[in-house]
């Protein structure tokens, strides 16, 4: 029953708006004021095909994988360590600098992992700032170029989603339900974002 009243105070909602709108055109027309031009863009089209985010992911991955290396190396030598413990007589002076040097290098390797993950994570959002920024731009540019007053980002929906919980946040956050092909810029925004214009 109450499923019924949402939907049906849902569709009341959508009628009025309806209504407002058509009554908004009719008015702006009488004062001669011409519809805005719109234009929309996918910022997820634009990262999954673009070049440059492309070749900054490259050096990130190389990146990483040194990192990765390192602690590879770091934790053969822990286990080394560790190993090399159980062949000494527990409590003994070898046994001793053992387990020190064993808890030195293992503070060493959690110290040095925490700080890695904070500088990964601070490098992945100063780029995604700094290439949001220049999409931004980019779109602005192309809009202005093609006479449009306003763009309108669009999602791209995976369907089937893979939870109800995803499935309820595409609905919440998808603001574009339908466009003519011919608004969609994205494209000319992602050719202007990896010639670097």
């Amino acid at each position: 029953m109450k499923s019924k009243a949402i939907i049906f105070g849902g569709l009341v909602i959508g009628l009025l708006g309806v209504v407002g709108y058509q009554q908004g055109r009719v008015e702006a027309a009488k004062a001669g004021i011409a519809p805005a031009k719109v234009g929309v863009v996918s910022i997820d089209a634009i990262l999954k095909g673009s070049k440059k985010h492309e070749a900054w992911k490259k050096v990130m991955d190389a990146e990483e994988q040194k990192i990765r290396a390192e602690f590879d190396k770091f934790k053969s030598e822990l286990d080394l360590l560790q190993a090399d413990m159980k062949t000494r007589t527990k409590g003994g002076d070898d046994y001793q600098r053992l387990n020190r040097e064993y808890a030195e290098k293992e503070a060493l390797l959690k110290a040095k992992d925490s700080y890695y993950q904070q500088e990964m994570t601070q490098k992945v959002q100063d780029w995604t700032e700094k290439l949001y920024q220049d999409i931004q731009k980019k779109v602005a540019d192309t809009a202005k170029k093609n006479g449009l007053d306003m763009v309108i980002g669009r999602e791209d929906s995976d369907f089937p989603a893979v939870s109800m919980r995803d499935l309820l946040l595409t609905i919440r956050t998808n603001k574009v339900l339908y466009y003519t092909e011919s608004l969609d810029i994205t494209a000319e925004v992602l050719a202007a974002l990896d010639a670097g214009n």
